[in-house]
């Protein structure tokens, strides 16, 4: 816990009790939100980018539809890419992040959503536009010695964490102690270097999020929202 002390965390049990945390056992299913608190997400966007490889529907790839259909029953409006992302294997940040701004339309009414290569997308693009939020999930800083993650284009350069906490109103991470594919040290380095603007989740012997369900994302983005729309109410 000492190595985390320098920025804002969260520890969630095993992911496999991790929907019955105390923390979100307030989780609300769509059904029983009033018609008012479904209005009030209908104008905010959630994109969700994938990790690489997933070519087709991707409807069925670890938490994807799960989010992407309960996001949308509160009453938000969700964009997953239709087909997949374009080079879905490569996942070149030429190529993802036109995609994202051109025909996900990403915005400053955008809660972006970036699962694994697409957290290193996500993270790029806000280093140059604004967005309502950044939700990482299984982030990653650089290429781990991976040629196919070399050639994406992510890693050629040295990040902007400072323009990205400037450029997103929230910001938060997810990250499973256990993961199998991004070591947890990389994903307290990039929380590390988001500091102090990000909240910082880690999942006790969490992997890569291969599965649903995934209400703690779910809370965040609602919690997140309805924080910005009271401090908005303050000003009118």
């Amino acid at each position: 816990m000492k190595l985390l002390s320098a920025f804002k965390t969260i520890i969630l049990p095993s992911r496999r009790r991790c929907a019955t945390s105390p923390r979100f056992a307030s989780t609300l299913r769509a059904s029983t939100l009033p018609a008012s608190r479904m209005s009030s997400y209908s104008n905010t966007k959630c994109v969700i980018v994938p990790g690489n490889g997933g070519g087709g529907d991707i409807r069925g790839s670890n938490f994807y539809g799960w989010v992407e259909t309960e996001l949308k029953q509160c009453g938000f409006d969700v964009r997953l890419p239709k087909g997949g992302m374009p080079d879905p294997l490569n996942a070149r940040e030429s190529v993802w992040v036109p995609y994202m701004l051109e025909t996900l339309e990403c915005d400053e009414n955008t809660i972006l959503i970036g699962h694994s290569s697409g957290a290193a997308a996500a993270m790029r693009l806000v280093e140059e536009h604004k967005v309502l939020g950044l939700v990482l999930v299984a982030a990653y800083d650089d290429d781990m010695g991976d040629d196919l993650e070399r050639k994406s284009g992510y890693f050629s350069r040295p990040w902007d964490w400072t323009k990205m906490q400037e450029n997103a109103q929230f910001i938060v991470q997810f990250a499973g102690s256990e993961d199998t594919l991004v070591p947890i040290e990389v994903q307290r380095r990039v929380a590390r270097a988001l500091s102090p603007k990000a909240q910082f989740i880690e999942d006790i012997d969490g992997d890569h999020f291969f599965e649903p369900p995934f209400p703690e994302l779910i809370q965040v983005v609602k919690d997140n929202v309805d924080a910005l729309q009271k401090i908005g109410e303050m000003f009118d």
